[in-house]
């Protein structure tokens, strides 16, 4: 069974909707959606997990869904609108209303940060992630929400605080159920970067001593997590699946580069090499939920936080899928692609990557936020709802070794021999420069003399992936990834 949650308009309104979805086949056996509070609010939902608690306090489990997201009195989300407020809707298997509860600060102004971005189940209840509204000297800033519901929506503690210097918030969660701690992944736009806050189950408390936040070894900015999850090497580690804002291929920005990193549950260490996969990709702007494109902060997504991993133990190799995003075909839309990425227990997949590496900071202390944040049940409405599903034909590809951001048509240049151990050939006589850029987009080798009889020499480098790029004397530009071996 799928479920799948997210918004429909009926009548000029947004409403929640939840739907169930036959694995198998992908029939769709049932839809409701939600007027959450009344019929003139708007509502989202963001993530959805399947549950077995005790949702009804009779002491037996109650199998359905748990969904989460925010309600607001403007369709289109808008963090200035006055009145953003998160929630948690519960239902059962047949997606009968069970309760929901609304999560709010009483912190009003020109900004409002109150959203419900996913929960994590413990042992007895939830820890809701997202963001909450903060006055840091009389200005509304968004802050890490960590807040903590049993299985019947009652409110248990909250610890919701502020680091960073603009937005803070939390995404996703791990329990452990061996030390009774909530793994809390979080974004700081202070640093542009991820991290992790360890916290007490049972009174919300704060472990510092394994509470961490990472930078980039080189200085770069803007790598952040999107999905934690249990290590397929060594269960006392955690892996952080995530995207990097923006990664130079050598001609241009690309955006939305998947990323993973396994870390010690004890101390935050790093262990061993992190990875980055290299996509062309670039978003394109319009869409309210863009990760990078938002008109109020492009630094890094302020709400929108999709699950980006999952496991897999049904195959014949356990492993852990992630997906990523590639830049579509113009010709037929020019919409983006979707590309699996199947991780093993290494973080290594057969196509393109490059390592990362952090540098990992200890936390000590973080500022409570500056109110309470409240949390009570509310009602909510279900309606059926009438889906026409649309079968689609998708075509499917393993690898694909075009980098280039250009058409291809342009100048019908080709490199050869790849991989290589010694020289690379161009097939044509007029270029007016090549250059070469590492896998990290550092400019390595730059010539204005190419000859094509003598060839581009790279025995000099070290072995690895390189992107070369040839500009003719036209300045028609094009770039291949090349393989130095």
């Amino acid at each position: 069974m799928i479920f799948a949650t997210g918004s429909i308009d009926v009548n000029g309104v947004k409403k929640v909707f939840i739907a169930r979805i036959e694995a198998l086949n992908g029939n769709l056996l049932a839809a409701e959606y939600y007027d959450v509070v009344n019929a003139n609010f708007n509502s989202r939902g963001f993530k959805i997990l399947t549950t077995e608690s005790d949702a009804t306090g009779d002491g037996n489990p109650n199998a359905g869904v748990l969904v989460t997201g925010f309600f607001s009195s403007c369709y289109n989300f808008d963090n200035t609108c006055n009145l953003n407020i998160g929630f948690a809707l519960r239902t059962d298997l047949t997606l009968n209303f069970l309760w929901s509860a609304e999560v709010d600060s009483p912190v009003t102004g020109n900004n409002d940060f109150d959203f419900v971005n996913g929960a994590v189940e413990t042992s007895d209840g939830f820890l809701l992630t997202g963001s909450a509204n903060h006055l840091d000297n009389g200005t509304n800033k968004a802050a890490v929400l960590a807040h903590k519901l049993d299985f019947e929506g009652n409110f248990v503690w909250d610890n919701s605080y502020f680091f960073g210097n603009s937005r803070d918030l939390s995404v996703d969660g791990y329990y452990d159920t061996a030390s009774n701690e909530i793994y809390l992944l979080t974004n700081y736009s202070n640093f542009h970067h991820f991290g992790v806050t360890v916290l007490n189950n049972t009174t919300g408390a704060i472990d510092f001593t394994k509470t961490w936040y990472v930078n980039e070894v080189n200085f770069e900015l803007d790598f952040y997590g999107f999905s934690i999850l249990e290590s397929l090497s060594n269960t006392d580690n955690l892996l952080v699946y995530g995207y990097r804002r923006n990664y130079f291929n050598g001609t241009s920005n690309d955006q939305s580069n998947v990323i993973v990193h396994e870390f010690e549950k004890n101390n935050g260490n790093q262990v061993g090499s992190s990875y980055q996969y290299l996509l062309p990709f670039q978003e394109t702007p319009g869409d309210e939920f863009s990760f990078w494109n938002s008109p109020m902060f492009p630094q890094m997504p302020e709400v929108y936080y999709p699950d980006m991993a999952i496991n897999d133990f049904d195959a014949a190799t356990t492993a852990q899928y992630t997906v990523g995003y590639r830049n579509g075909d113009p010709a037929t839309g020019g919409f983006a692609n979707i590309e699996f990425f199947k991780i093993e227990s290494q973080k290594t997949n057969v196509c393109d990557n490059m390592t990362i590496d952090y540098t990992t900071n200890a936390i000590n202390s973080v500022t409570p936020i500056s109110t309470n944040i409240s949390s009570l049940t509310i009602t909510s409405t279900k309606n059926t709802l009438s889906f026409n599903p649309v079968n689609l034909t998708l075509v499917e590809d393993s690898c694909d070794p075009n980098v280039s951001v250009n058409d291809p048509s342009k100048t019908q240049i080709k490199i050869y021999p790849n991989p290589t151990s010694s020289y690379v050939y161009i097939n044509i006589n007029d270029i007016n420069e090549v250059s070469v850029f590492d896998i990290n987009g550092k400019k390595v080798f730059e010539t204005k003399s190419y000859d094509k009889t003598e060839g581009l020499y790279l025995g000099d480098l070290n072995n690895g992936i390189y992107f070369v790029n040839v500009k003719t004397n036209e300045f028609e530009s094009e770039s291949f990834k090349i393989v130095k071996q």
